[in-house]
């Protein structure tokens, strides 16, 4: 037999001795082995799922500020809510050089004692002046406001030897002398902001008038309430 035919021969009964594959159980096989890989895959994706939910956990139980180990977290950035103090309000200036003389008889009169009756002398609208009546005489009172940039004159010639309030606040009071007709009392207050208030009153109708009255009509403590009041900021 040629060597061709001996090697067919060969083959022919190596390949009659095999058996066929078991198709079947290979498709199961491969199966059960994706099975058991999704199976690890989903375990693995649950622990991770579960340590982060643990952290989250952990982080709403030390709250904010603190960490596992007891050391403090950063601070909140800025821009976050947290408790404010509020601050005393200062009252803002309204007006700039001298207040208008309307403005501030209208002041005056909202800070005058209940009780009093109000009149207007001839061109008090550009003057500053009220007549003000208690039943007992009538007295001419005069403001004047005004926001000084430069208060070391009025330092020196209005309120030489005042002591400041613990603000800084000067005040000046000053009346005529005893016998004096009319009687006339001035109080003067400067502001540390430059806020300039000058208030007086005359036992009067006008400044070189006979007297209408003996006695003022606003005691000093009066007076010095209406010259330090806030509103006429």
């Amino acid at each position: 037999m040629p060597h061709e035919e001996d090697f067919t021969e060969a083959l022919r009964t190596t390949l009659l001795t095999i058996s066929p594959p078991d198709t079947p159980s290979l498709v199961q096989a491969g199966v059960r082995n994706g099975r058991r890989r999704r199976r690890r895959r989903a375990a693995v994706l649950g622990v991770s799922g579960a340590a982060v939910l643990a952290l989250v956990g952990l982080g709403a139980t030390l709250g904010p500020g603190l960490l596992s180990d007891g050391r403090a977290t950063d601070p909140a950035p800025p821009g976050s809510s947290a408790p404010a103090t509020t601050a005393p309000a200062t009252p803002k200036p309204t007006f700039t050089g001298t207040l208008p003389a309307n403005r501030a008889l209208a002041t005056l009169s909202a800070l005058l004692p209940t009780g009093l009756t109000r009149s207007t002398p001839p061109g008090s609208g550009q003057s500053g002046q009220l007549w003000v009546d208690d039943g007992r005489g009538k007295s001419l009172l005069e403001v004047h406001v005004s926001r000084q940039t430069s208060t070391t004159e009025i330092r020196k010639h209005v309120f030489a030897g005042a002591t400041p309030l613990p603000d800084g606040t000067l005040i000046q009071s000053r009346q005529s002398p005893p016998g004096t007709t009319p009687g006339h009392q001035t109080v003067n207050v400067l502001r540390p902001d430059g806020l300039y208030v000058t208030l007086m009153q005359w036992q009067a109708t006008s400044q070189n008038g006979p007297a209408t009255r003996t006695t003022p009509l606003l005691t000093p403590t009066q007076l010095r309430t209406i010259a330090t009041s806030p509103r006429w900021q």
